[in-house]
C-alpha cells in the first residue's frame, strides 16, 4: 500500500539522507581505507547514477494527454472535468499531481511525483541502480565483517572504532534498502512482463473476485447492448481442452448441480476468469520495449518509452479472441447504481465448486469499484488514482 506522509516533501528528504548516509558514509569510514583509488571511482560512478535516476524521476512529467484528445469508438468515453479534457485508455487523473498522467501506474511518494508512461524507464533506471549499488557495498561491508571475525582474537585496540561503528551501523541499514528495493523492482518488472500497470493489476484483481457476482455482469451486459446496440452473445471457454479428461467430468458435473438452480442468471455458464483476454498485453518482450524502450537504450539516463502513450495499441489475440469485445475494464469506469440481491442458503449449499463458492461468499463481491479492497489493503483511492476518476 502506498505510504501516505503528512508532509509529502519528506518523500524525498528521507531517500536523499539514506542514499547519502550509505553512499558517502561507508566511502569515508570504510570503503577508502580498503579499496583501490580505481574501485572507489567506479563506486562513486554507481553512487552518481543513483542520484542522477533519482533526479530523474522526480522532475520528468509523467506523461499528459493532447489538447483536445479524442476518443476512439472502441474505447470508454471519459472526460475529466479538472484538466478539460478526454482521457486516453489506461489515463487517470492524480489527485496530488493534480493532472491526467498517461498509462499511470501509482503515485510515488518517494520521488513526490507520479509513476507513469512518461517517466517509467527512469524510475526503473533509479530502483535499477539502487540495487546494483547497494548489492555492491553490501558485498563490501560483508567482507569487512568476515575480516572481522578472522582477526576476532586480537586486541580491541587495533581496530578502528569509527569503521567497526560504521560497519554495524550502516550494514543492516543497506540490507534493508537492498531488499525493499529489489522486492519492489521486481513487482514493478513482472507487471511491464504482463503489459500492465499497478492500477490495472488491481483491476484484474477485482474482476477475479467479482466474477461471480451478479452486479458484475449486469454491467457488462449492459455495457454491451449499449456500446453494440445488439443482444448480448453466448460466451463459450476454452480452458476444457486444456483439463484433464477427470477434471472435466468433476467440473461438469458440479456446475450442472448448480446450474440447473438458477438457470435465468445473468453469470455465464461457460466462461471463467481465464478466458478473460487483457487487451495490452502483447507478448513480454514486446510489452518490455514499449514500456521501456530498447536495450541499448536502458542505461541511458534521458531514454524514455518506446511509445506515446496516448494510443496504446491492442494485441492481436484480444482482437481475434476475445468474446466480450468491451474496452478495458469490460464492466466500465462509470458504474451506474445496480441492486442485487445476495445468493440464499438454499442457493449456497448447491454449489459444489469450490472456488465459485468461495467467491460468492467474498464480501467484496458486490463492492463498487471505488469501494474495492484487495488482498493486501489497497483501494484505488491508495495508487493515487482522484476520486472522481
Amino acid at each position: 500500500m502506498t505510504v501516505q506522509l503528512q508532509w509529502p516533501i519528506l518523500g524525498v528528504i528521507i531517500p536523499c539522507i539514506i542514499i547519502a548516509t550509505l553512499a558517502y558514509g561507508s566511502h569515508y569510514f570504510i570503503l577508502r581505507h580498503h579499496l583501490s583509488y580505481r574501485e572507489q571511482i567506479i563506486y562513486e560512478f554507481y553512487a552518481t547514477m543513483i542520484w542522477i535516476s533519482y533526479a530523474f524521476a522526480i522532475f520528468t512529467n509523467p506523461g499528459t494527454p493532447p489538447k483536445n484528445y479524442k476518443p476512439t469508438p472502441h474505447e470508454w468515453t471519459r472526460f475529466c472535468k479538472k484538466c478539460n479534457n478526454y482521457k486516453p485508455p489506461r489515463t487517470h487523473h492524480c489527485k496530488t499531481c493534480n493532472q491526467c498522467v498517461l498509462g499511470m501506474d501509482h503515485h510515488c511518494p518517494w520521488t513526490l511525483n507520479c509513476v507513469g508512461h512518461g517517466n517509467l524507464p527512469h524510475f526503473m533506471r533509479f530502483l535499477a541502480w539502487v540495487i546494483w549499488g547497494t548489492g555492491y557495498l553490501f558485498v563490501q561491508l560483508c567482507k569487512r565483517i568476515m575480516q572481522y571475525y578472522e582477526e576476532s582474537n586480537l586486541p580491541g585496540y587495533l581496530f578502528d572504532k569509527w569503521e567497526l561503528t560504521a560497519v554495524i551501523a550502516l550494514t543492516p541499514l543497506d540490507f534493508f534498502v537492498f531488499a525493499s528495493i529489489s522486492v519492489l523492482f521486481i513487482r514493478c518488472l513482472i507487471n511491464i512482463c504482463k503489459g500492465m500497470t499497478q492500477i490495472e493489476i488491481w483491476e484484474w484483481e477485482r474482476l477475479e473476485t467479482q466474477w461471480y457476482s451478479e452486479r458484475l455482469w449486469t454491467m457488462i451486459r449492459n455495457n454491451y447492448e449499449k456500446l453494440h446496440n445488439k443482444k448480448f452473445p453466448k460466451l463459450t471457454t476454452w480452458t476444457r481442452s486444456y483439463h484433464s479428461e477427470e477434471e472435466q467430468q468433476e467440473e461438469e458435473g458440479e456446475e450442472m448441480i448448480h446450474l440447473t438452480t438458477n438457470e435465468e442468471s445473468v453469470i455465464p455458464k461457460n466462461f471463467t476468469m481465464d478466458d478473460l483476454i487483457f487487451p495490452y498485453d502483447l507478448g513480454f518482450w514486446k510489452n518490455l520495449t514499449n514500456a521501456l524502450g530498447y536495450p541499448y537504450v536502458w542505461l541511458i539516463p534521458f531514454a524514455g518509452p518506446g511509445t506515446n502513450g496516448y494510443s496504446p495499441e491492442i494485441s492481436k489475440e484480444y482482437q481475434e479472441d476475445d468474446q466480450l469485445n468491451l474496452p478495458w475494464p469490460p464492466d466500465g469506469v462509470r458504474q451506474q447504481e445496480i441492486t442485487v440481491t445476495r445468493d440464499n442458503d438454499e442457493e449456497l449449499r448447491n454449489i459444489k465448486n469450490y472456488r465459485e463458492l468461495r467467491k460468492r461468499l467474498d464480501p467484496r463481491i458486490n463492492d463498487k469499484r471505488e469501494n474495492f479492497v484487495n488482498d493486501m489493503g489497497e483501494r484505488l483511492v491508495d495508487f493515487g488514482v482522484d476520486e472522481s476518476d
